[in-house]
């Protein structure tokens, strides 16, 4: 079993997709956090607004990673705690409606 964290996959200069195929059934939980090459953002960045092509990301877990859990992480934000939360939880909807 493994737990993904995208944003440090990204950071890294990896593709999540691309990870979560190589390891087929394997990912029973993913960190939901984004990460943007921008300087200054990083991780600051709102799941949304990095890197990260969510869709897709959620499509390769659903159909060959095993995913059970999805757990939206946020280190650093331009606003107050609940308003990231918030903001974070919104996209998030937005992207994967079905959850």
């Amino acid at each position: 079993m493994l737990q993904l964290d995208v944003g440090t996959c990204l950071q890294a200069g990896s593709d999540p997709v691309a990870w979560i195929r190589a390891n087929p059934g394997r990912i029973r939980s993913m960190h939901c956090k984004d990460w943007s090459p921008e300087v200054g953002k990083g991780y600051s960045a709102l799941f949304g607004e990095g890197a990260a092509d969510w869709k897709n990301i959620f499509a390769a877990a659903e159909s060959v990673g095993g995913i059970e859990y999805y757990l939206v992480e946020q280190e650093g934000s331009r606003f107050s705690e609940f308003d990231t939360a918030k903001k974070c939880l919104q996209t998030f909807r937005t992207i994967h409606p079905s959850l």
